[in-house]
């Protein structure tokens, strides 16, 4: 059993399963120059939206209408090849907004500064948020959940304020990923470590992956090492636990590559076709990164350089003081591969992608 901080792993996953069930603020504006230019009644298509005193809605309205309204109130446009767009006098548009404010899921007793950042910039890394809470103690013992706690974490994350527009520029954050975890935790009314056993560990049969060790599974924690070779000190459980708090083993890593890759059968149990649905979503890229390659929910799609002989291998990889790990996953070889290394500064996830790749 890997002590590892499998910030790469299941834990994170959990939110993807239960993503839609996120209620999301869904907002209609119709537009129409033809009502700028000649005040005629716009079509009918749905509830308009109205202003109300600096709700929610009406400042995503407010977004709309003044991005919309001037480009619709342009009477011609240069197209390429020479070509002139000119505006039909009848001309609309219709703009569905869908969007779920973190706000709405945050724990009871917590308000957030960041009104506007929602769950997906969470998952995606858009947040803006740092990689660690930036208020730690400056000792690794000194971080664990039971000193640095639940509501030191959260009063933090209520505290934290964008330095950019969001969606912000790809950042990873392990704090992200914890935050969401409460998020989801109040979404559903069912806390996560119990959520992650219930609708991924025990489906998948991964009996060797969780938060808190029995003491059979204590024996059995690989040792891991610093950069210099010494023994590493044993990884806390933080406050933000569902970024690398789960310890787990090869064998079941290599069982929940299997689901994402869509087995309907993993370790002798049927995965259900809802998981399965919410894995392949999960895998879907959302926008590139800065290396070219593109970023899911948590999940990268490395798609090889751009090579266009290469199949995109989807992968995560994580590190602590003692351990890297990756898990990756070849869909077009129905194949997954995990690695670990009890050494910190380990990168296995390229010689992961690598073997997925030279696989016959």
């Amino acid at each position: 059993m890997g002590n590892n901080r499998s910030d790469n792993c299941a834990e994170k996953r959990l939110w993807h399963r239960i993503a839609t069930r996120f209620g999301l603020i869904v907002t209609v504006a119709l537009l129409t120059a033809a009502k700028l230019a000649a005040q005629q009644t716009p079509f009918a298509a749905g509830p308009r939206l109205q202003p109300d005193n600096g709700s929610e809605e009406a400042a995503v309205k407010r977004v709309v209408d003044g991005i919309m309204q001037p480009y619709l109130a342009q009477g011609q446009r240069s197209l390429p090849r020479g070509r002139t767009w000119s505006r039909s006098p009848n001309v609309g548009a219709i703009v569905a907004v869908s969007d779920a404010s973190a706000q709405k899921y945050m724990p009871e007793g917590y308000t957030l500064q960041a009104q506007q950042l929602t769950p997906l910039e969470l998952a995606d890394f858009t947040s803006g948020m740092p990689d660690d809470p930036t208020n730690l103690p400056r000792l690794l013992e000194r971080r664990s959940i039971d000193y640095y706690t639940v509501n030191d974490f959260l009063t933090w994350g209520s505290r934290y304020e964008p330095t950019s527009q969001l969606p912000a520029p790809y950042r990873y954050s392990n704090a992200g990923i914890g935050l969401l975890s409460y998020l989801v935790a109040t979404a559903t009314g069912k806390n996560w470590e119990d959520q992650v056993n219930s609708e991924i560990l025990q489906p998948l049969g991964m009996a060797d992956t969780t938060l808190r060790p029995t003491p059979e599974q204590q024996k059995r924690l690989a040792q891991g090492h610093n950069r210099a070779g010494q023994d590493a000190p044993r990884w806390p459980v933080f406050a933000w636990y569902a970024a690398g708090g789960l310890r787990s083993t090869a064998q079941d890593m290599i069982s929940f590559g299997e689901a994402y890759l869509g087995h309907k059968e993993v370790n002798g149990k049927t995965a259900s076709a809802e998981l399965i649905e919410a894995m392949q979503l999960a895998q879907k890229p959302i926008f590139t990164m800065p290396n070219g390659n593109k970023q899911a929910m948590a999940w990268v799609n490395n798609i090889g350089g751009g090579n266009p002989n290469l199949h995109p291998v989807i992968m995560k990889n994580g590190g602590t003081a003692g351990f890297g790990t990756g898990i990756a996953i070849n869909p077009t070889k129905d194949a997954a591969i995990f690695i670990g290394m009890n050494q910190a500064g380990a990168q296995p996830i390229a010689k992961g992608v690598e073997i997925l790749r030279h696989l016959p």
